[in-house]
């Protein structure tokens, strides 16, 4: 069996990134509800913060993760009620075609390779119905200097020589705005966050029609 690497990890996770996290939750909540999404996938969803904040709110809000130890954490968080947590790979997502308005994922695509990554998104479309959305935040190649980038990058390097890998690929092919082209979806809206450094992509969850100019 894999080892699970967030094991040691996941106890700290919350002290470590409430803070941080905390406003980009709420801007994936806020999109949700204006888009209308009743029933919502989280993937990669680790401690469950952003699955119950969505729940909180009304939505139909299910979490999938791959880590056990973080899972157990979101269990906790959920409480006596029936925790609305599963262990998936969410590379393959064993969920119905087009069983959600919407998928979302938060922060986790630069964590993998390519290959993952692309699968990732293909499972979001597969699981998302004709007409709902697909939902990606994670880092942007910023349009000037930010003065935080060397602070994110040293954080990225932190976590792993793995992960620094996978965080550099994934910026040098164009951050998330990249991934979404790469992945031939239709950019409905995007929501710049961590002051340029990062958005939330709102996709369409059906290909872009064939010859169709990718948005900015």
């Amino acid at each position: 069996m894999t080892p699970d690497p967030y094991r040691s990890l996941a106890g700290l996770y919350d002290p470590a990134t409430a803070l941080f996290l905390a406003p980009l939750r709420r801007l994936v909540r806020d999109v949700l509800v204006r888009l209308g999404a009743r029933r919502v996938l989280d993937l990669c969803c680790g401690t469950g913060r952003q699955t119950l904040l969505l729940r909180r709110a009304g939505l139909d809000a299910w979490g999938v993760d791959l880590s056990p130890a973080m899972l157990a954490m979101a269990r906790r968080a959920a409480g006596p009620a029936a925790p609305p947590f599963a262990r998936m790979d969410v590379r393959t997502l064993a969920v119905a075609d087009g069983a959600f308005d919407a998928t979302a994922i938060t922060l986790a695509l630069h964590e993998n390779g390519e290959p993952d990554r692309l699968a990732m998104g293909r499972a979001m479309v597969r699981a998302t119905r004709p007409g709902g959305h697909v939902l990606v935040l994670d880092y942007a190649v910023p349009a000037g200097p930010w003065p935080m980038g060397g602070l994110v990058a040293l954080a990225e390097r932190l976590a792993g020589a793995a992960h620094y890998r996978n965080y550099r690929d994934f910026m040098a092919r164009k951050g998330v705005v990249g991934f979404a082209r790469r992945l031939g979806l239709p950019v409905l809206a995007a929501h710049p966050c961590l002051a340029g450094r990062a958005a939330l992509l709102v996709l369409a969850a059906r290909p872009a029609r064939p010859g169709a100019a990718a948005r900015p």
